[in-house]
């Protein structure tokens, strides 16, 4: 139940917070420089008390502290803070616990549903590049058509990381299928329907749940691909990451990252993938932990990296290392780090099969390389 949700903070939500917090430093410093004052905001659209019961801090004490690292810097952000919760219980304590933040002009709290605050927080934020934390606590609380005002913002550095709780979505979508005979049921049924369609922003999945013989699994992956690719149609990248409790354990729910810029995939790649890694590294350590080891790992992916690169570099004669990573990255999101696309290329510049113009052997991101087969 909600009521006990803040009981303790779980380990998935540690996962959830970990990701926001790593990605949202150099999000602030990179969206800061392309400002005048310097000034961008990040919006929590279900900030809950800002506490666990446990002491845990919730998303607002985190990103309040957050914005305090940011002003601290040598050239400092201005980190602006916009919380959203509707239940007076949670947002009693939230306006307690971030007081000195709103005092500093830092943090602004409605008491709202994050449908009904969109257009204020719209108001506010203008046309400053902004971060939308999209965290629901079921399926059922944010419609695509919420979404879509954020979504035809001008302004290029509009991001969006969103709990899409697949496993939720997915009951939902099976009970409007559902054959029952029962009164009740068949009342309940366009209900359903219409539902997932508000949530996803599309009826499109309808005839392929009818007519397949889906696995949950392939139900699941249906409605997030679909979810997904309606965000691509107002020409953002799309990006998701599968939140558990542990490794092999059922998926909780599916973080969605929506961005306009390369940089922000090639961060939140490295982010996804080393979240991934520590979850397997945990699970090997458990299982074996006399052996848990991942340099064997570590050297298969390169390989398996290499034959990627290999290929690709064929049929592109003349590249740059951050050309590689953004045209693989698309392809083969989080299951690489920069470091290996980094180790990968030195492996072909060592060998001379990609060369500099000027003959040296390190080189960063920009630098133009030719390929020699």
């Amino acid at each position: 139940m909600e009521k006990d949700f803040f009981n303790y903070l779980k380990p998935w939500s540690k996962r959830k917070h970990r990701l926001l917090g790593k990605y949202l430093k150099p999000f602030a410093a990179k969206a800061a420089k392309v400002t005048q004052n310097r000034e961008i905001f990040c919006i929590d659209g279900f900030a809950g008390a800002a506490k666990y019961d446990d002491g845990s801090a919730g998303s607002p004490l985190m990103l309040a502290h957050l914005s305090d690292d940011c002003s601290k810097w040598q050239s400092p952000a201005i980190f602006k803070l916009i919380n959203v919760e509707p239940k007076n219980e949670n947002f009693s304590s939230l306006e307690y616990l971030t007081q000195n933040w709103v005092n500093k002009g830092i943090v602004k709290n409605f008491n709202k549903r994050f449908d009904e605050a969109i257009p204020e927080i719209l108001s506010i934020v203008q046309n400053a590049p902004a971060f939308f934390f999209v965290d629901p606590f079921g399926p059922t609380d944010v419609h695509f058509s919420h979404l879509r005002p954020i979504l035809q913002r001008t302004q290029p550095i509009t991001e969006l990381f969103i709990n899409f709780d697949t496993d939720g979505l997915q009951r939902i979508a099976d009970a409007s299928q559902s054959k029952s005979d029962n009164p009740a049921t068949i009342k309940s049924l366009p209900k359903n329907v219409k539902n997932v369609s508000d949530i996803i922003g599309s009826d499109e999945w309808i005839t392929q749940y009818q007519s397949e013989n889906l696995t949950t699994q392939q139900r699941q992956n249906l409605l997030l691909s679909i979810y997904m690719n309606n965000f691509r149609k107002y020409g953002y990248s799309v990006f998701s990451y599968p939140i558990r409790e542990a490794f092999g354990k059922p998926t909780k729910y599916h973080l969605v990252y929506c961005t306009r810029h390369n940089d922000g995939i090639l961060l939140m790649n490295d982010f996804f993938f080393e979240e991934e890694n520590s979850l397997e590294e945990e699970h090997s350590f458990e299982k074996f932990p006399l052996f848990a080891s991942t340099e064997s790992e570590q050297e298969n992916r390169r390989k398996k990296l290499y034959s990627l690169v290999e290929n690709f570099l064929r049929n592109t004669q003349k590249t740059t290392r951050k050309h590689i990573k953004q045209h693989l990255i698309f392809k083969y999101f989080a299951q690489f780090h920069s470091k290996d696309y980094n180790a990968v290329v030195k492996e072909f510049i060592d060998s001379e099969r990609l060369k500099t113009s000027h003959g040296k052997k390190r080189i960063n991101d920009d630098e133009p390389l030719t390929y020699f087969e």
